[in-house]
């Protein structure tokens, strides 16, 4: 391994902060790194979500200094999943891994990780659920114990033929389709997942249930999808289509074969994999209903 790399890994500085107001004061450090990083600037509306005002309590965020630049960061989020029996787990989501390319490597990543999970493991969190890229994806595993849940690919799909818009569209009360453990069923989870954009829960001439929400170039990200027909699944996935005005549905392999459709015959969305993982701390986690917003991504 190169020398002067190990020398600024032994140099990095890591800080700790554990408070909304901490996470707000190094945004503009934050946001720096983050155009190094990913090549375009940072959100902090949807930023703001899950580090300034999010109803589950404070991230714990390590940060990496070289001097007075920042290198590093990695996040664990507060969140919470409950079941149909009203038992509600409390758990930290890993997200925001970025490594400064002159930083970047296993050493600098394993501190940055070590300190934050060290801090839940203290705190007595049960689980960390995380959703890491091709490039972390191994080093979780290796290093910190991760465990494969789900691996899927996202598609993008479009319908066969012009259709009218359907016969009836209901509101649905929650966030999630079933009584499987997923997110809770309130309005301050609703309220809190829409602050960047509006989260719908809606189901489609009776029959297909759906969870999404509206990109702003126009896509239809289905979040979660139920149907009672699956038959008619690409009919009312259409319809939905004409009555929001989105010109195509991007959804996972995993939710198109829930509603019977084919990912075969899809137009895979680049050559993006999603891995659900997680690192047991005191427990698994308990058996969990697929949904894209168990994701910080969506």
């Amino acid at each position: 391994m190169d020398v002067r790399y190990l020398e600024q890994v032994k140099a990095m500085k890591v800080t700790l902060i554990r408070s909304a107001r901490d996470a707000e004061a190094v945004f503009d450090d934050v946001e720096r790194l983050f155009q190094r990083v990913f090549g375009y600037r940072l959100d902090r509306r949807a930023w703001a979500r899950f580090y300034f005002v999010n109803p589950y309590g404070d991230a714990i965020v390590a940060l990496g200094w070289s001097g007075d630049l920042l290198v590093g960061h990695q996040a664990l989020v507060p969140h919470a999943i409950t079941d149909g029996h009203g038992r509600e787990y409390r758990y930290y989501l890993a997200m925001s891994l970025m490594l400064h390319p002159d930083h970047r490597g296993f050493p600098a990543f394993h501190r940055l990780v070590a300190t934050t999970t060290a801090v839940a493991r203290q705190e007595g969190a049960p689980f960390i659920l995380g959703f890491p890229n091709g490039n972390s994806y191994a080093l979780f595993q290796r290093a910190f114990g991760w465990k494969t849940l789900l691996e899927t690919e996202l598609y993008n799909w479009h319908s066969a033929t012009p259709t009218g818009p359907p016969r009836s569209v209901t509101p649905l009360p929650h966030l999630r389709l079933t009584d499987e453990a997923g997110p809770p069923c309130d309005e301050t989870y609703r309220q809190w997942r829409s602050l960047e954009l509006p989260y719908y829960a809606e189901r489609v001439n009776g029959r297909l249930a759906v969870i999404y929400k509206i990109e702003r170039d126009g896509t239809l990200t289905l979040l979660d999808a139920l149907t009672d027909d699956t038959h008619h699944a690409a009919d009312d996935l259409a319809a939905l289509l004409t009555y929001t005005g989105a010109r195509q549905v991007r959804m996972t392999g995993v939710h198109a074969r829930m509603i019977g459709l084919d990912p075969s015959i899809m137009e895979r969305h680049t050559d993006y994999r999603l891995r659900m993982c997680y690192a047991p701390i005191t427990a698994d986690p308990p058996p969990l209903r697929f949904s894209l917003l168990l994701s910080d991504v969506f």
